[in-house]
């Protein structure tokens, strides 16, 4: 039994141990420049979820009887990669996410950016997936079998045609304006979802913006990740609004946002459904796509409310 025990201590599994987060406040990690701020009294939150390191087999067995706790393969998270690449990946995910956040609300203010997207920029290639052995970070995908790509919607309407297994000829632009040619991809299925399609890597639009009139730092810390879009969007209009969002509540959101205003499903709701209840938030935004799931997981007087775009969750906040 000591043997038995001492070798449950050390050995690690391929699992790990996923915990309901934190709930942070946005405008308090905002700064700007060039414009009048107000700073509300009740803040809106973004949440966060904690992922453990490999767990040991008596972690895996304490975990078990944790509640709101999730046991999911390390894989799900790394896609095989290293916890490394994963860290690189979601802060690339988080400056994407701060970077549209910051447009979508001046935008949403009344100020002129002139922009447009040219292209999708790979952040990342699925590690194993057979995108990674031709795409590498920094890559422009610019048309799809003879189909000009220039915004993310444009890959995703081929992509509805087509099936994991079958294979696209994509042009790229070998990094930002590179030169041009063309390379055959084999599709893969959404690990989240086997009915939809997916190239294979984690993009972003290339979007060309001239200088912004405002000034806008986030200091994310360490967190990472594309969800907390939708919050930071939130959070940067109402310091830059007279009056409160809130209307006094203590308010979380959670969903990525895009140049459009258009809310992204994301992933772990259910842990941060969890954690927005634990810290006594009265009303919780999350995508549409997520909204069952998130009402799965509460269980007190929080309301919870389902959105697809910005103009969905200023409504649900205006609302009573």
């Amino acid at each position: 039994m000591a043997i038995t025990s001492v070798v449950f201590t050390f050995w690690l599994t391929d699992q790990v141990a996923v915990r309901p987060g934190s709930v942070e406040d946005v405008p308090s990690r905002v700064t700007i420049s060039g414009a009048e701020v107000y700073p509300p009294d009740s803040e809106i939150a973004l949440v966060t979820v904690l992922v453990s390191q490999r767990l040991t087999i008596w972690e895996r067995i304490g975990a078990e009887f944790e509640s709101g706790v999730d046991i999911e393969p390390e894989q799900t998270f790394t896609g095989g990669g290293t916890r490394k690449e994963l860290r690189r990946l979601n802060e690339l995910r988080m400056e994407t996410s701060q970077h549209t956040a910051v447009v979508v609300a001046l935008e949403h203010l009344g100020y002129e950016i002139p922009r447009h997207a040219s292209g999708v920029i790979v952040a990342e290639a699925i590690p194993g997936s057979p995108a990674a052995t031709v795409l590498e970070r920094g890559d422009v995908i610019v048309g799809i079998d003879g189909v000009p790509v220039a915004e993310l919607k444009d890959l995703a309407e081929v992509l509805l045609a087509r099936s994991a297994g079958e294979t696209v000829v994509l042009d790229v632009e070998w990094y930002e304006d590179g030169p041009v040619e063309s390379v055959t991809v084999e599709l893969i299925a959404s690990p989240d979802d086997a009915d939809r399609t997916l190239i294979g890597v984690e993009a972003r639009e290339r979007v060309d913006i001239g200088d912004l009139p405002v000034e806008v730092d986030i200091d994310s810390g360490t967190i990472g990740g594309p969800s907390a879009g939708l919050a930071l969007t939130l959070g940067i209009i109402d310091l830059m609004m007279p009056g409160e969002l809130t209307n006094g509540r203590h308010v979380a959101a959670t969903g990525t946002i895009s140049f459009d205003g258009s809310v992204g499903a994301i992933g772990e709701v259910d842990q941060k459904a969890i954690a927005a209840e634990r810290a006594g938030v009265d009303l919780l935004l999350v995508p549409t796509a997520n909204l069952r799931n998130a009402l799965d997981h509460v269980s007190g007087d929080m309301r919870v409310v389902g959105v697809d775009t910005l103009q969905e969750a200023l409504a649900a906040l205006a609302g009573n």
